[in-house]
């Protein structure tokens, strides 16, 4: 019966639908929207990365950019300086980004509630300092350059569509192993400590290790949209993961909800759209994102997923009152 309850046909077939959809994609749209899809993907592996950390855990953190750059910097210099392949670099990049937040987690853990939040501020600008000035780890203000391509066995992806494959299939088991956290026990532990941290002590749960598993868990997923972009872009900046893009991330997932891996996608695919909509207007996004994630708060909290849901239920409880009249 537990498992019955956990299978959605509707959910699972629509899910199937979108992801046929985007894999046909490349095969209609022009080499910049291809490239747009890719950096989207990329995008979603960080949002999906606040999924698990405030969603889940209910923890806050402006940090995500600095761990995508340092998974992007680590992947960069293997591709560059060793001969290390393209699976030697990504396999680094997660794992090392992993560990780096789970120490970290360890240490800024120990502050509570809002205290991290304001920590992981000054981490971030940790993180972007070291980015603009290790020139031997980041290459300083000047940036990296010439980073290899995705190579396996001697194939290199050179074109945009091949490239897109690759980040489409590491996004998809990134989505697979969150939904399968999502109702694992530490899901489970996770979702106790956003609920009630005394509480979930008081049932035994290790706060302060259960925590930093889960910012281990968004380090890696930041690590992995680091080594993807570092192969995509071919070149890296401190210019890029800065305070601003951690914002964004935040943006993304609050305005497609927190309460489930789903908000990630739907907060991912809005603001994309939005960012290539309106490119016209781009000194004026982060005003917009504002005045829109303010908006949406005050409608609608729990997001676009939130609000999506609660429609249903209204619906599906008057279709039950239709159908009891009519009987």
């Amino acid at each position: 019966m537990l498992l019955k309850k956990k299978i959605n046909p509707l959910g699972i077939a629509a899910a199937v639908v979108c992801v046929l959809l985007l894999a046909f994609l490349p095969n209609v749209s022009s080499t910049y929207t291809t490239h747009v899809l890719s950096v989207a993907m990329i995008s979603y592996l960080c949002v999906l990365s606040v999924y698990v950390l405030l969603g889940m855990c209910g923890q806050n953190s402006f940090a995500q950019a600095g761990l995508w750059g340092a998974g992007a910097y680590v992947a960069g210099n293997i591709l560059t300086k060793t001969a290390g392949g393209s699976v030697v670099a990504f396999v680094a990049a997660v794992l090392g980004t992993a560990l780096l937040a789970f120490v970290l987690g360890f240490a800024f853990f120990r502050l509570r509630a809002y205290y991290f939040t304001f920590a992981s501020i000054g981490l971030m600008t940790i993180f972007n300092g070291i980015f603009m000035n290790w020139a031997a780890f980041s290459g300083g203000a000047v940036g990296m350059k010439e980073i290899p391509s995705f190579h396996l066995f001697g194939w290199i992806a050179e074109s945009e569509r091949s490239k897109f494959y690759i980040i489409f299939a590491v996004a998809i088991v990134a989505t697979l192993l969150i939904q399968i956290l999502f109702h694992s026990s530490l899901g489970r532990s996770f979702m106790a400590i956003r609920d009630n941290e005394m509480t979930a002590d008081s049932m035994g749960i290790n706060a302060l290790l259960t925590k930093s598993i889960a910012f281990a868990i968004s380090g890696a997923l930041c690590g992995a949209a680091g080594a993807l972009y570092a192969s995509l872009s071919g070149y890296l900046s401190y210019q890029s993961f800065t305070y601003n893009q951690s914002t964004i991330y935040l943006i993304m997932i609050m305005i497609g909800g927190t309460i489930s891996p789903v908000g990630a996608i739907i907060g991912t695919v809005v603001i994309t759209l939005l960012q290539e909509g309106f490119r016209f207007m781009q000194d004026y996004m982060q005003f917009i994102y504002g005045v829109g994630v303010i908006i949406l708060m005050i409608i609608q909290p729990e997001g676009i997923l939130g609000g999506g849901k609660a429609l249903y239920e209204r619906w599906k409880k008057r279709s039950q009152k239709a159908t009891a009249g009519i009987k």
